[in-house]
């Protein structure tokens, strides 16, 4: 049957507009782990490392991403972590961080619009006894910034950041930190007395690049500066009373990291990289010892010099190959103000220092599709010259072996 020529005069319907498909590309990742830790002669004891991620991808179109995640990574293994400006010892840790960054790609361009913002608590128990939550120094951080990269050649790129983040230590209190600074009666920081003395609001400006040099290698490099405030925290001044300044931090960050990838043969890869970084923290805080009458005047000032060698194997098929990895970590801090102490706590007239170092080494072997055995082994040592150790942990042996099993999509 032949159409009308009125029907065929008809404007044509507009056709139905549909939302673009959304691109999601899951990431899951996690490990268990079980094994034994050895600390400073002490009897060895069992300990457990569990990590998670979840972080599905999405891509709206060829302008935008999306990158949200969740992780939670547990560490029973006892370790000393620097809190206070000296190290503190701690039986386990758990962190637990949800985070979203959003990547903009302008059309034809060269550039990368990378905002961000995420928020982290974290978990640290210093004693057995002590309640999951109930910790002294268990904090929580929400951090927001953004960063710009420019890919000058695909895939090497200069990088500018802009970071805020606020740290609170939600229990650490007036009653429990005075107990947690005294050592036989005494007062050993008058300045970590007080109600949230350890809160913080840090402003962090980058820079980072890397390129191709000398044929097959890859050089990074970085430069940083981080500006702390801490509004709690009054200055102590030379009679050991407080002052109404507060306390600011300054720390220059420095570093740069060379590596070389190559295939030995078919199936066969490997990667190099050699790491040198330097910081300097420059406070305005003091310390007034009130057990020996002593004042330190700009006590938080530190250098660090941390060397990190690292050697990487990869055996089979790219997409799951056998990887065994060895690395070492040496670091040297010094405390240009803070004077050292013999055994009984008297003072002496030399300068602070600590010398560590790591050696580590992991396996990770494909079982099936998405899961894979993995074994770790650790051994680090920390020296000082430094012999007062009953607040901060200056001088110590860890060893550690771990194995469990890994899943990935």
């Amino acid at each position: 049957m032949l159409m009308s020529p009125d029907i065929l005069s008809l404007p044509l319907a507009e056709p139905i507009k549909r939302p673009p498909r959304v691109m999601v590309s899951p990431l899951y990742d996690f490990e268990f782990l079980g094994g034994q830790n050895f600390y400073t002669g002490e009897n060895s004891s069992l300990s457990m490392d569990a990590n998670g991620l979840v972080a599905p991808a999405m891509k709206f179109n060829d302008n935008w991403s999306v990158l949200p995640s969740l992780m939670t990574s547990y560490n029973g293994t006892r370790q000393v972590v620097d809190l206070v400006g000296g190290g503190t010892f701690f039986q386990s840790q758990w962190d637990n961080e949800a985070a979203v960054k959003v990547i903009y790609t302008p059309t034809d361009s060269n550039w990368r619009i990378k905002p961000y913002s995420d928020f982290k608590y974290e978990f640290l128990q210093q004693s057995t006894q002590e309640q999951l939550g109930q910790g002294l120094y268990d904090y929580y951080q929400w951090d927001a910034g953004a960063s710009a990269e420019y890919v000058y050649k695909d895939p090497f790129s200069i990088r500018f950041g802009a970071d805020y983040y606020a740290v609170h230590f939600p229990n650490y209190t007036s009653l429990e930190s005075q107990a947690a600074t005294e050592f036989q009666g005494q007062s050993l920081a008058r300045e970590l007395v007080g109600n949230y003395v350890l809160d913080s609001q840090n402003v962090l400006l980058t820079v980072s690049a890397d390129a191709p040099v000398l044929g097959k290698f890859i050089a990074q490099g970085q430069a940083g500066v981080l500006y702390a405030d801490y509004p709690q925290q009054h200055l102590v001044d030379a009679s050991g009373n407080l002052d109404s300044p507060v306390r600011t931090d300054i720390t220059t960050i420095l570093g740069g990291n060379l590596q070389y990838p190559w295939r030995i043969e078919d199936g066969v890869k490997a990667l190099a990289s050699f790491g040198v970084n330097y910081l300097y923290d420059s406070s305005n805080q003091n310390s007034f010892d009130a057990s020996q009458s002593q004042y330190i005047p700009f006590f938080y000032n530190y250098g660090q010099l941390t060397v990190t060698p690292d050697f990487k194997l990869f055996i089979g098929p790219d997409a799951n190959p056998i990887a065994w990895e060895i690395s070492g970590t040496w670091w040297y801090d010094r405390y240009p103000h803070r004077l050292i102490q013999d055994g009984s706590g008297t003072y002496l007239g030399r300068d602070l220092y600590t010398n560590n170092w790591m050696l580590q080494s992991s396996l990770s072997y494909p079982m099936a599709p998405h899961f894979g055995l993995i074994f770790n082994v650790q051994y680090g040592r920390g020296t000082s010259n430094d012999q007062f150790q009953e607040f901060y942990q200056y001088s110590f042996t860890t060893a550690t072996y771990m194995f469990g099993v890994s899943y990935d999509y």
